[in-house]
């Protein structure tokens, strides 16, 4: 327990971003000493004996740099407008992971219509935007493989990441509206930017 706190926790996301995140920290005072690919531990080391990372999933980070189980994260935009209501803030866009909350469908998917079904993992961004375009949305909750839902008959349209459209298109969807642009973030748990402001300091300029 000491050696946590007195350790920088660093959580980054488990996956594709995690790859993203592996080059930018060699040969800086931050690089892993653990190979990631030959070890299950989740709390890894790294040259800086002050700085662990903590490997979760994406979902998750916001709540650990919350509650202050981990001093820094790295988690997309697309989530943290989701966990809006956590409390952490938002240091810099570390410009990675690049693509755009999109609305997708049929082509005439918004003639002539008030209410929709959307299937989404992203339930505040789709009301709202729904909302903005005067639509009343039926949310319907699916956390992944999203574009089988309206060839299914259990949406009418979804909500979800786009980057290339190519998956869209192999399921006979169309980009019918970009919500936003979306993009990796390093956020911080509020009390550490003040108890360790120098190793925060540190990371941000290797980031």
């Amino acid at each position: 327990m000491e050696d946590k706190q007195e350790s920088l926790i660093l959580a980054l996301p488990k996956g594709r971003v995690y790859e993203d995140i592996l080059p930018i920290l060699k040969d800086t005072n931050f690089e892993l000493k653990d190979n990631p690919k030959r070890t299950r531990k989740l709390v890894l080391d790294t040259k800086n004996n002050k700085v662990k990372i903590l490997l979760v999933r994406g979902w998750d980070v916001p709540a650990y740099v919350t509650s202050g189980a981990a001093h820094l994260g790295v988690v997309g935009k697309d989530i943290l407008i989701e966990k809006e209501s956590e409390e952490f803030i938002e240091l810099k866009d570390l410009e990675i992971g690049k693509c755009r909350l999109s609305l997708a469908g049929k082509k005439d998917l918004l003639m002539g219509t008030t209410r929709m079904k959307i299937a989404t993992k992203y339930p505040k961004s789709s009301i709202k935007f729904m909302e903005s375009i005067g639509i009343q949305s039926e949310i319907i909750y699916l956390h992944g493989a999203q574009e089988i839902a309206p060839i299914m008959g259990l949406s009418d349209a979804i909500i979800d990441l786009v980057e290339s459209g190519k998956t869209l298109k192999e399921n006979g969807l169309h980009e019918i509206q970009v919500i936003r642009d979306i993009s990796t973030r390093l956020i911080a748990n509020k009390a550490a930017l003040k108890t360790k402001s120098a190793l925060i300091q540190e990371l941000i300029k290797v980031f």
